[in-house]
């Protein structure tokens, strides 16, 4: 059977001599695969997906934080027919940096990697944005596929096709576009995860589900507590369903700047930063969704009710609700570099209530001081 192309491209060209009108078109087409001990069947998914990139070699790059899978993964993707090479990166934030995406491009070109090389990264976000952008760069473009094992990278950083280092203090400063060839996003990988990170990875289900989804949001709100393995997978579906309907109508964020998706990380990238990224960043995602919460109860639009609720379901999953007030500063500082990125206001994402949100253009530093004392008096209870 024949396969459409991981992707297709052309140009079409109108015009006269001495000026030429040039449409550029990219079509990616790609499959996001979901199942519990999917990563099982990684040789089967990924032999014909390198057939069809003609690939000559599978690099898996992996997080050192999940050596234990990689002899497992490894042996499966050997089974796809090409030879295999592993190359380890450091967990956690500190790799996506500038000095990680040059080791990563080093390691690349000592292992003679060509155009069609199929990279593979194995691990958590972190890995998911570095591969992204080193597979973005590389030659200036290789296929890649992912296969994220904590819950914050499946439904997150392994979602949408966007890679970002971090850069002068700023997350995900310098990065692209560049969509996989394959996403493998297996719940079981998530299982000898300690209970931190899957509460951060609930976090990113939450912020979905408070944008596009008051169904998921209610059965997350009643699944608070230990979750069972369907459990786990039927909230993951949901979220990446949710989550892709949100990036449908402008996946390379050509038209508005302004995106639901960022709900929480107006207020959770400069909190990461401050910590010096100590915090993770479904922790802190969960903080930014609590402040703008309350800031949008103060601005009128989101009502006591629904205020109190998004706050429960948070707190209910063990996800903070306050900041330190030793950071108030530098997160305010920090928001400058938001507006640039976002070419000049906040634009910070309110909730109303689950299943919708606003976008408020700005706020003041009054506004930003007056949540987060409210949310300190909330955690502290009555007197």
């Amino acid at each position: 059977m024949t396969r459409q192309p991981h992707t297709r491209s052309g140009l079409t060209i109108t015009g006269t001599d001495g000026e030429f009108s040039v449409r550029a078109q990219r079509l990616d087409t790609y499959r996001i695969h979901i199942g519990d001990g999917l990563s099982g069947q990684i040789g089967t998914l990924l032999k014909p997906l390198a057939g069809d990139l003609a690939a000559p070699r599978i690099v898996i790059l992996a997080d050192a934080g999940v050596l234990h899978h990689l002899p497992a993964i490894a042996e499966a993707a050997g089974s796809a027919g090409v030879p295999v090479a592993c190359v380890t990166v450091a967990a956690g934030e500190a790799s996506k940096s500038g000095e990680g995406l040059i080791r990563a491009w080093e390691q690349l070109h000592q292992l003679g990697a060509t155009r069609r090389t199929l990279l593979v990264a194995l691990g958590g976000g972190a890995i998911c944005d570095l591969v992204t952008t080193a597979a973005a760069t590389f030659m200036r473009g290789l296929p890649y596929a992912l296969i994220p094992t904590t819950l914050v990278a499946q439904l997150d950083a392994a979602i949408g096709g966007k890679g970002g280092i971090d850069y002068q203090e700023t997350k995900n400063l310098i990065g692209a576009f560049h969509h996989p060839a394959a996403v493998f996003i297996d719940p079981a990988l998530t299982r000898t995860l300690p209970i931190c990170h899957l509460r951060n990875g609930i976090a990113e289900a939450i912020k979905v589900a408070i944008i596009a989804d008051p169904d998921l949001f209610a059965t997350i709100e009643a699944a608070a507590g230990e979750l069972s393995a369907s459990q786990l997978t039927g909230i993951i579906k949901g979220a990446v369903a949710a989550k892709l309907g949100l990036l449908a109508a402008d996946p390379f964020e050509q038209r508005d700047l302004r995106r639901l998706l960022n709900l929480g990380h107006c207020i959770g990238h400069p909190l990461e930063a401050a910590t010096g990224y100590l915090m993770p960043h479904g922790e802190a995602v969960a903080a930014g969704i609590a402040v703008a919460t309350v800031i949008g109860h103060a601005a009128g639009a989101c009502a006591s009710p629904e205020r109190d609720r998004i706050l429960a379901v948070l707190a209910a999953h063990g996800l903070p609700t306050t900041i330190d007030p030793g950071l108030d500063e530098a997160i305010w500082q920090r928001l400058d570099a938001i507006r640039r990125i976002r070419n000049g206001p906040l634009n910070l994402v309110i909730p109303q209530r689950p299943g919708n949100c606003v976008i408020l253009p700005d706020i003041d530093r009054p506004a930003f001081d007056n949540a987060l004392r409210e949310l300190r008096a909330r955690r502290r209870g009555p007197q």
